[in-house]
């Protein structure tokens, strides 16, 4: 079964979207009218997140000093120099 953008593999208890797999968010699944079961939506979704999450932090933690010097680099071109920022998912701070 098929709907817009999403796709269902369990016969509707649960969606995803064709662009990359992931899980809806239950609140556009309801916003499109599309039938769910709202439990399994949010526990397949938190589950999702939780290990993207996990192995975000790890690549993050992983990265050579060259990719941090990378990444700081362009971060400096699009805010400027001097600015702090903060990644919310790993809670590092730098100044640009």
């Amino acid at each position: 079964m098929e709907h817009l953008d999403a796709y269902t593999e369990d016969g509707g208890a649960t969606w995803r979207w064709k662009s990359n797999g992931q899980y809806c968010p239950l609140d556009t699944v309801v916003e499109h009218g599309i039938p769910c079961h709202p439990v399994a939506q949010e526990e397949c979704r938190s589950k999702q997140v939780q290990e993207f999450l996990v192995e975000y932090r790890a690549r993050m933690a992983n990265r050579t000093s060259e990719q941090i010097a990378e990444a700081d680099a362009s971060a400096r071109a699009a805010f400027g120099p001097g600015v702090e920022l903060v990644n919310v998912v790993t809670g590092r701070t730098w100044t640009t």
